[in-house]
């Protein structure tokens, strides 16, 4: 079953991850509002995996997650054979990982805060909470 957040919870990182990249496109800086520079941290070295920029992976993932949000309100239950929710526990789990890296980056690294991303990563880890709750309620001691 999927929680009703997860679909504004996905689109509200989407936005964000896209405010960052158009940013970065545009060549405008990215201001935060905790005083920080973001700058630093979006053109940082680690501002990439394998390649690709961050915020493109935040709006791939955000996209898939909304994605299968409505797809599973329509009925479907199953990807293959694996179930949409245990799919969606395990891509969700990927990105709060990934999240809590990028922020351990941010802290002892780079020691420069991006609020942008650190809204981004905060919004990766809820939807990873949501999503596997049930399951952690299945396998309760």
């Amino acid at each position: 079953m999927i929680n009703i957040w997860i679909l504004p919870l996905s689109i509200a990182g989407l936005i964000v991850s896209w405010h960052i990249f158009h940013k970065k496109r545009s060549g405008q800086k990215l201001v935060c509002v905790i005083g920080e520079d973001c700058d630093k941290v979006i053109h940082s070295k680690y501002s990439k995996t394998l390649g690709i920029s961050n915020e493109i992976i935040g709006i791939l993932y955000y996209g898939l997650v909304a994605s299968l949000t409505v797809i599973s309100v329509i009925g479907l239950t199953m990807i293959g054979p694996v179930s949409l929710s245990l799919f969606l526990v395990i891509i969700a789990g990927a990105a709060a990982v990934f999240s809590l890296i990028l922020i351990f980056i941010q802290a002892f690294v780079l020691r420069e805060w991006c609020e942008y991303c650190l809204v981004s990563a905060g919004i990766s880890i809820v939807i990873f909470v949501i999503e596997a709750t049930p399951l952690w309620a299945l396998y309760k001691l």
